[in-house]
């Protein structure tokens, strides 16, 4: 099964998932001006590499601009769907079976993920198997068999997986709040697409998105752990080097929502309600998106939270409560999520409301200072993993189109200030332009209007 995964979370501070800064120097203290190195091919493939040479691990990982923000309404799903085909086989292990023997044979994992704005593929292995790693992927990504019969295969495999959703209402409350957040638009959307769209994907759909957004220069070669940054360079431009340059399609950008019902109910047969409640905050580059990150370590993460410690801890109303920050490349929100009795899901809500309006009345500086120590904290516990590391520079570099360092970041988190914190807070976490959704045994949605 493929994973999906949030853009923002593989280098995003504070929650899932950014992170790291290794010396690309292979010996003498760390530096962390020379956390990576980078080096674009002649056809505009990027390479960026960071050398971890006390690890006996390498990750290599490829991300495209591919994903749901790509795709008209009728291709809902097509950048998942391509995702799994290209696991199928390819010009040199022409089978599923000998591209997963090739890595689980040396002890490797791999995976790929599909989300809105970028496509990942990703192998960590020992890291003796490096360069044959690099050549694993690259020939996925350039040349993967298309096989007419593979496809009908893979199209009953993935609406198994859509099927699933139905049985994870933590899931499906996830999915509502941003189609409520973000209605009619690709943004707002599903990234495994709807049942119909995925029945309806020919062959032909696949391979010519396949040929529209797999091209060099967007792509991005991503290689962390014990590996020279010139080994990695020379087996991209064997393996890439001769792609020709080409033009990917675009993103569709973001649209202001419209007037319209703020509440989703989607009502299903469960013990517990499922709540999610968003605020349209900021998108990735913006000035202010380390506040947003801040705001949601104080409010909702970790068990000495706002949120967890009174609707947990206080008023025993939930199992779970955490917060998540989402930052794309035009917009971003902050979510709230809950589980709870059906019975209490409009009193969690309250709380939850009245939580929020408190902090941005009183946000003693100890909580902004233990927030940018947790967010500190968290970059710190993921730099030696390689995996990590290789979607913090990857990520990024397909993204932004620049590495930020670790020192990068945390001098942003520090540089926030209780004065942003509290304009940032007032500006965005408005109930006014907040979603609500849902999911539980509610007929209508009438148990939750009014409160928002």
């Amino acid at each position: 099964m493929r994973l999906h995964f949030s853009t923002l979370a593989l280098f995003q501070p504070s929650s899932n998932p950014f992170l790291f800064a290794i010396a690309a120097a292979g010996s003498g203290p760390y530096n962390p001006a020379h956390m990576y190195e980078r080096t674009v091919l002649a056809n505009g493939l990027r390479v960026v590499t960071s050398e971890m040479p006390h690890t006996r691990s390498v990750t290599v990982s490829i991300y495209v601009g591919a994903g749901s923000r790509y795709e008209r309404d009728e291709e809902a799903g097509l950048s998942h769907f391509l995702e799994h085909m290209l696991f199928k086989g390819a010009s040199r292990r022409p089978t599923a079976f000998e591209i997963s023997e090739a890595i689980e044979s040396v002890g490797g994992i791999h995976n790929a993920a599909t989300d809105r704005e970028a496509t990942i593929y990703y192998a960590k292995v020992p890291h003796t198997a490096a360069l044959e790693t690099i050549d694993i992927l690259s020939d996925m990504v350039r040349e993967p068999v298309m096989d007419a019969a593979e496809l009908e295969k893979e199209r009953h495999v993935i609406l198994e997986e859509l099927a699933s959703i139905e049985d994870s209402p933590a899931e499906i409350a996830g999915i509502l709040v941003d189609e409520t957040l973000w209605p009619g638009q690709p943004l707002g959307r599903n990234i495994g697409g709807t049942p119909e769209s995925v029945k309806a994907l020919p062959l032909s759909a696949v391979c010519d998105y396949f040929r529209a957004q797999y091209v060099p220069g967007n792509l991005v070669l991503a290689v962390a752990g014990n590996i020279k940054h010139r080994d990695a360079v020379a087996a991209a431009e064997r393996w890439l080097g001769g792609m020709a340059a080409a033009a990917p399609g675009a993103w569709f950008p973001h649209e202001a929502r419209e007037n319209g019902s703020r509440v989703a109910v989607h009502e299903k047969d469960t013990e517990q309600a499922h709540v999610c409640l968003a605020y349209p905050t900021v998108p990735l580059t913006h000035p202010d998106r380390y506040a947003v990150d801040l705001l949601s370590t104080v409010l909702g993460e970790g068990m000495s939270s706002r949120l967890f410690m009174e609707l947990r801890e206080e008023r025993a109303l939930v199992y779970d409560v955490h917060t998540y920050p989402s930052e794309f490349r035009d917009a971003g929100s902050l979510t709230v999520y809950a589980g709870c009795d059906p019975e209490h899901a409009r009193t969690t809500v309250e709380v939850t409301l009245a939580e929020v309006e408190k902090l941005l009345k009183d946000l003693p500086v100890r909580e902004l200072e233990k927030g940018k120590s947790m967010a500190r904290g968290r970059i710190q516990l993921r730099m030696e993993d390689t995996r990590s590391v290789a979607g913090w520079i990857g990520s990024q570099e397909l993204l932004l189109n620049e590495v930020l360092t670790v020192d990068d970041v945390v001098a942003r988190i520090d540089a926030v200030t209780h004065d942003d914190l509290m304009r940032v807070g007032a500006r965005y976490l408005r109930p006014e332009f907040a979603a609500l959704a849902v999911v539980g045994p509610y007929p209508q949605r009438a148990t939750f209007e009014g409160l928002i």
